[in-house]
């Protein structure tokens, strides 16, 4: 893939430092260091991320919380057991949104998990949970570089075309591997979120998407544990993406 304007001078600084492109890494922030008179906004954000049904409930629908996708406040590298990196992340906003095809920025971002993934409404711009979400983002982004390319930002999503996903055996692999934390019924339980049904993210969400869900699955689960294969992930996703959520309305 061609580099842009930006990345090829990024790789040109590097280079210049005895560096490839690719070995461009990013430090992880710890949010409670961030300098006094941000402080307060950068830990209300985090604890969106933590606890979204406890800091943002008007805004939600489902029984879910961001760190359910993003796990510790989103600040890891992503990979095996790392969940869906936020670190960085508001270096890359604003950008071409491929979903409705305009730009976007960071808080039109954050609006299309809430009203997606979390099946509830947009916050309004000059909210307290907006502004502090994307305090924080702008925290943990601090050193990151405006480049486009940042490996640990997205998933390396499966090829669909490599596999023919089986619903009824990724129900048989769902009840094995699953159904103690997620429930037979997909209801989730405590802390740990539901999969479909009223309390699930809609079917406007990303994870509604089966190569989306089955990336998840298999860099991720079982939690802290990841063991599955790329069939098994596929199977898994086919049978959950093919239940009953609530339905997004644009």
């Amino acid at each position: 893939m061609e580099l842009s304007p930006t990345e090829r001078v990024i790789k040109h600084k590097l280079a210049a430092e005895g560096l490839a492109y690719d070995s461009l890494t990013f430090d992880l922030v710890d949010p409670s260091q961030a300098p006094e008179g941000i402080r307060e906004a950068v830990m209300k954000g985090y604890r969106i991320i933590i606890d979204t049904q406890k800091e943002a409930k008007p805004y939600i629908g489902a029984r879910l919380n961001c760190t359910n996708c993003h796990f510790s406040g989103g600040i890891t590298t992503g990979g095996k057991g790392g969940g869906i990196s936020l670190a960085g992340v508001a270096a890359k906003y604003p950008l071409n949104d491929k979903r409705s095809g305009k730009i976007i920025d960071l808080a039109h971002r954050i609006n299309m998990c809430f009203r997606r993934s979390m099946n509830g409404k947009a916050l309004s711009y000059d909210s307290p949970e907006m502004i502090a979400l994307l305090t924080y983002f702008h925290w943990i982004s601090r050193d990151f570089p405006l480049v486009e390319k940042a490996p640990w930002l997205s998933m390396k999503y499966l090829d669909e075309s490599k596999f023919k996903p089986d619903a009824e055996r990724g129900q048989m692999l769902y009840n094995i591997q699953c159904a103690l934390c997620h429930m037979q019924t997909g209801e989730g339980q405590g802390i740990i979120p539901p999969l479909w049904g009223p309390t699930a993210f809609n079917d406007g969400a990303g994870m509604n998407n089966l190569k989306v869900f089955a990336t998840f699955v298999l860099y991720n689960m079982p939690y802290q544990s990841p063991y599955l294969t790329e069939e098994e992930a596929m199977d898994i996703a086919a049978f959950v993406t093919s239940q009953p959520r609530p339905e997004y309305k644009d």
